[in-house]
């Protein structure tokens, strides 16, 4: 597996995950939880998108293999971990979550340094964001709900 390095593009993809994602952050929940979308893959077809390229369909198999295997062999033990330590109280159980959380985030940085690595396909398309994430949907047999897919495309 690829092990990502930083560059420019990655900082710039970091900078417009966060801006896009935390005021929505109940949206891209919604959207791993019931969709079963990849945040970070979902956040990449939206930066992409938001520059005007549409991402090919090799590139987009690329980048949902990738994300499909980094989010089973790292995100995936971290996030069960720490969904199990919600429930147990006391504080010490919450410094532990918040830990295995801070780890989750930075394994999942990682992969959108990866990602952000994969930007190649078509530019100056106008609704770049609505392909990039149909495109995703189609491969990886996905159905969100139209609504939250429909909003997610709209953020910029």
């Amino acid at each position: 597996m690829v092990e990502p390095t930083e560059t420019p593009d990655a900082d710039r993809f970091w900078r417009f995950a966060l801006a896009v994602y935390l005021p929505e952050e109940a949206l891209f929940l919604r959207l791993q939880d019931t969709g079963g979308m990849d945040v970070p893959l979902t956040l990449f077809c939206l930066w992409c998108g938001s520059e005007g390229l549409t991402l090919s369909e090799p590139v987009m198999r690329e980048a949902i293999a990738f994300s499909d295997a980094w989010r089973r062999d790292r995100v995936e033990p971290l996030r069960t971990l720490r969904r199990a330590w919600k429930d147990t109280p006391g504080a010490l159980s919450e410094a532990a979550r918040q830990q295995v959380a801070a780890a989750e985030q930075a394994i999942e940085r990682l992969q959108m340094t990866h990602l952000a690595t994969l930007r190649h396909g078509i530019t100056g398309a106008q609704d770049a964001p609505v392909s990039n994430l149909a495109l995703y949907c189609r491969l990886a047999a996905l159905t969100p709900a139209e609504t939250d897919l429909t909003h997610a495309a709209r953020l910029q």
